[in-house]
């Protein structure tokens, strides 16, 4: 689909000369290869994953060799940072205020790993080593699926036995496939965020169209066989958004190929085991009959979303504290909506907080699209995906979200970061002209 992508690309570089202390250690790499196997930890109940342990490691490696950068985000690190500080904050005092603070530090130590150590881990790297985390981040996302996909079709355990054997729901009860991701949901998330990605490694000329052909064949099957209609429509947004943003133009040659690739390999796969019933059951009737009350769990994560809207009233200023909300609310269960969920446990603060960080990210995106309309579009699709999904997902912390929202705006920031650098600058020496004219 994206085969034979023509960009603008960005100004050539004089060649430098590679230093080896600055490249990428190599357990950050394996770290980020396996963000999304979050079954693969000693506990189910402790959010430490080997992809953590790694990262952890690699970012001791890039403290000695003293290449961690000092602004992680540019000019716009102080929104992040400050808006991270915010939402902690307002988590803080309101579980002070409501008397349960003791699930505060592991949430904070959560958020802290995912979105303040890992940007200080992914960005920083030159374009070259960037765009090597991001092939290893694909490959991983991948071949995870690519397992998946095999044992779905090969395993003729009982769920128990899956579970013992595989980890926590890689294959739900009610078959849709997580993988070792734990969550049929969260697989889906990960895959939509990963189709962008190869998209821009095919648009660069990273991979080649088959190595693109096979990847996008195998992340598309387990799509539809997480039965997830939030993914498969958020798939379907950030493909759409990467065609019509990114100004992508197809050869007819390449395309066709393509094409005829998915053409076979899908027809090989239905033929043989039909269309996966848990898609057709919870994905293929919501687009043939345009309910949404048909999609899984929508009825019961519309009530929380009322629940919650109904109760952001009392806790405009100060919420009901960390992971109370499935202890106030009536339903006994968090509201599956990061932003009302931020919101009631957190207040105001804590929701301006987490909004401040996500429009930090979309400035870079929107800055890269000035000068290379490629990476730009990444983050934009990327983000964008992220920001559909938090409207459907509770507490964000899990690196499997973090990983490819920060990979994306790092390799937004090689051009957007220069950009947003020179508009601030511009705006601050005007600013400074303006007020050193003599008043009349």
């Amino acid at each position: 689909m994206t085969t034979a992508m023509t960009h603008a690309m960005p100004m050539e570089q004089p060649p430098k000369i590679v230093d080896r202390a600055a490249t990428v250690p190599l357990t950050v790499i394996v770290g980020i290869t396996l963000s999304a196997y979050l079954s693969w930890r000693p506990s189910v109940d402790i959010m430490f994953t080997i992809s953590d342990g790694c990262l952890l490691l690699g970012a001791m490696l890039l403290l000695l060799r003293r290449r961690v950068p000092l602004e992680p985000f540019g000019v716009v690190s102080p929104a992040w940072f400050g808006g991270f500080i915010l939402m902690m904050g307002g988590l803080l005092a309101s579980s002070l205020f409501s008397g349960d603070p003791t699930r505060w530090p592991t949430v904070a130590l959560q958020y802290s790993m995912a979105w303040v150590v890992l940007p200080f881990l992914i960005m920083g790297h030159d374009r070259r080593d960037t765009e090597r985390l991001v092939r290893f981040f694909v490959a991983g996302v991948v071949a995870m699926e690519l397992i998946g996909i095999i044992v779905y079709f090969t395993f003729n355990g009982t769920f128990v036995q899956a579970r013992a054997l595989l980890g926590f729901d890689f294959i739900s009860g009610s078959g849709r496939l997580g993988a070792f991701a734990t969550d049929a949901n969260w697989n889906g998330a990960t895959i939509a965020m990963a189709l962008p990605f190869t998209f821009y490694l095919r648009g660069r000329r990273m991979i080649s169209m088959w190595q693109a052909a096979v990847a996008i064949t195998i992340l598309v099957f387990a799509l539809t066989l997480t039965a997830s209609v939030t993914a498969f429509g958020s798939a379907c947004t950030a493909t759409l958004l990467f065609v019509v943003a990114g100004g992508v133009r197809l050869r007819p040659g390449p395309l066709a190929a393509m094409l005829l690739f998915l053409a076979v390999g899908s027809t090989i796969a239905l033929s043989a085991y039909g269309l996966p019933p848990v898609f057709e059951k919870r994905v293929a009737t919501v687009f043939e009959t345009g309910d949404l009350a048909t999609a899984g769990t929508f009825k019961g994560r519309m009530g929380l979303i009322e629940d919650a809207w109904q109760r952001v009233g009392d806790s405009m200023l100060v919420g009901v504290g960390v992971d109370q909300d499935r202890v106030v609310s009536p339903l006994r269960a968090p509201v599956h909506n990061m932003y009302l969920l931020v919101w009631v446990e957190g207040g105001f603060i804590a929701l301006f907080g987490w909004v401040a960080m996500m429009t930090a990210g979309l400035a870079i995106a929107f800055a890269a699209l000035w000068r290379d309309r490629l990476a730009g579009v990444l983050a934009f699709t990327v983000l964008t995906t992220f920001l559909l999904f938090s409207a459907a997902s509770p507490h964000m912390y899990a690196r499997l979200w973090a990983v490819p929202v920060l990979l994306a705006i790092a390799v937004a920031l090689h051009s957007g970061g220069p950009h947003l650098r020179d508009m601030v600058g511009r705006r601050h020496a005007a600013r400074w002209k303006h007020a050193s004219e003599p008043q009349s």
